[in-house]
């Protein structure tokens, strides 16, 4: 099945690079100050981290927009949203060493179940259309 054909998969595949450009974007501000990721230029210190994010949020942005022209607003924006953070918690935990606390389990898989209610609620509502 090739993705021109099938313009739905081709959201999908878009929805899946706005989450991974958002992860990369939002993950960056903190491997920048982590590493002290700057340039000089003429005698000037600048945080190249925060134009690293800009450029990913951007790209982020730019396919979600994409996305919505076939997948409802809600679903993708809420799948963007909580797989975005859970994502960002992975990397934290992994590359960071950061800690998670049972709360913010507790967060993570209420956010995961939010996203099977929004996909089934939009099942449910297209049979019935």
């Amino acid at each position: 099945m090739r993705v021109a054909k099938n313009p739905l998969l081709w959201a999908w595949m878009c929805l899946i690079i706005a989450i991974l450009t958002e992860v990369i974007g939002s993950s960056f501000l903190k491997v920048g100050y982590v590493h002290d990721f700057h340039i000089i230029i003429f005698s000037h210190r600048i945080d190249c981290s925060f134009f690293v994010t800009a450029i990913f949020i951007c790209i982020s942005y730019y396919f979600i927009g994409l996305a919505i022209k076939k997948i409802s607003v809600s679903i993708a924006y809420a799948m963007w949203e909580v797989l975005g953070v859970i994502c960002i918690v992975l990397v934290s935990i992994f590359y960071f060493d950061e800690k998670l606390s049972t709360m913010q389990m507790c967060g993570i898989a209420l956010g995961i179940c939010g996203i099977i209610l929004i996909n089934l609620g939009e099942e449910k509502s297209s049979k019935s259309s």
